[in-house]
């Protein structure tokens, strides 16, 4: 029989509820029997209503992206795979319309969401180019320049990566692309919550988000537009001042203007990355032929992806899995598919260091003494794998 998972260390994938939001739910779900959840787009009272609730959580969100931020930049989509494809189809589609051969660059160790887009891109006779990492999963800026082409229309990175954790240097990124006279796409969705963020001062164009990654419902996604760069929608509609069609998740935008505005990333830093610490030294003193992937590189304060030797990951998670821990061996947008993670390749290990890697992504609710089983627990599961392994291969 299954064991109950009772510790859930994959925040990356999804954090928790936030309690900010659970609250702010309630109201709608509380009312009676008969759930009433309007349409913002209707002009009697309780659209009206609805509509108002919408502006509300634009403003929250717009408050935690900086300073001077305008609420109507702002686009809610259905996920942060959507808001990513937007930005591409955004700037593609016209040129692509034109006639044109428009080229792109993207990162090594981007999200999936964008990845599928290069042969989207490639299908239509726009091309695209890989910018590369180093070890550590920092970008090769110095690389960048020689990629620049007099076609090359748009720039894309992620900032925080979310298999790594590891921090891109954006501020380096924005100069290039400013200087060049290319727009810049940052997807920001793990380092909302997690990063002081102003994006005013970024130097990106556009910046994607995604709502449960700060606590808030998955299926809303965030896409802000800077001045003068509009959205071409995939989905065609009035809403959203026409950027894109379809009427408004109010209860995922609710839910995203409440996480929005609980947020402190400067001390949730503090609070977490002491855990993080502590959480790495107790394992790679507990388990010899333990990797920290991207330990040389800055990297946001909740995430470990560990490497060990002699282990095949997605087994380990199924073990810690039974032994109550939620764990994950990559990207959850990757799940099931039984490959070697792209961003641990890009950054030069081997195909079975690769798939011997587990994500660890913590929240501050944990505390020591929960840590303390899971090492316990892992380590035990390391040494289990390891002698099965060995048995296999007499």
């Amino acid at each position: 029989m299954l064991v109950k998972v009772e510790t859930y260390l994959d925040s990356n994938a999804g954090a928790p509820l936030h309690p900010r939001v659970v609250e702010a739910l309630l109201p709608f779900l509380n009312q009676s029997s008969r759930v009433l959840i309007p349409n913002p787009s209707s002009i009697h009272s309780h659209g009206r209503r609805a509509k108002r609730f919408l502006a509300e959580a634009r403003e929250k969100i717009a408050a935690s992206l900086g300073s001077r931020i305008d609420p109507e930049q702002i686009i809610f989509t259905s996920s942060g795979t959507e808001a990513n494809q937007l930005v591409v189809r955004s700037v593609f589609e016209p040129l692509l319309l034109k006639g044109a051969q428009p080229h792109w660059i993207l990162s090594a160790v981007e999200h999936d969401s964008n990845r599928q887009m290069v042969k989207w891109l490639e299908a239509r006779g726009g091309s695209a180019s890989v910018l590369p990492v180093d070890s550590n999963g920092n970008l090769r800026l110095e690389i960048l320049p020689e990629l620049i082409r007099p076609e090359t229309a748009l720039i894309s990175a992620v900032w925080v990566n979310n298999e790594t954790g590891v921090i891109s240097n954006i501020s380096a990124l924005a100069q290039i692309s400013k200087a060049k006279g290319i727009p810049l796409h940052i997807d920001a969705a793990q380092a909302w919550g997690k990063l002081p963020i102003e994006l005013n001062t970024l130097g990106a164009q556009f910046v994607t988000f995604s709502a449960h990654k700060i606590g808030g419902l998955a299926g809303t996604g965030v896409l802000w537009l800077a001045q003068g760069h509009p959205a071409h929608a995939a989905i065609l509609g009035k809403q959203e001042k026409g950027r894109r069609g379809g009427s408004e998740n109010l209860l995922g935008a609710i839910a995203a203007g409440a996480a929005a505005g609980a947020i402190g990333p400067l001390e949730w830093s503090e609070n977490v990355v002491q855990l993080r610490d502590r959480l790495q030294d107790a394992i790679c003193v507990k388990i010899p032929g333990t990797q920290v992937n991207g330990a040389l590189a800055p990297r946001v304060s909740n995430t470990l992806n560990l490497t060990f030797e002699g282990v095949e990951g997605d087994g380990l998670v199924m073990a810690m899995d039974l032994a109550g821990y939620s764990v994950s061996s990559g990207s959850a947008c990757a799940s099931g598919v039984l490959e070697p993670s792209h961003v641990l390749l890009a950054m030069g290990l081997s195909q079975a260091q690769a798939m011997a890697a587990v994500r660890i992504s913590i929240t501050e609710s944990h505390s020591w003494e929960n840590l303390e089983g899971f090492v316990s627990a892992l380590e035990q599961a390391v040494l289990r794998v390891r002698k099965a392994s060995r048995r296999r291969d007499l």
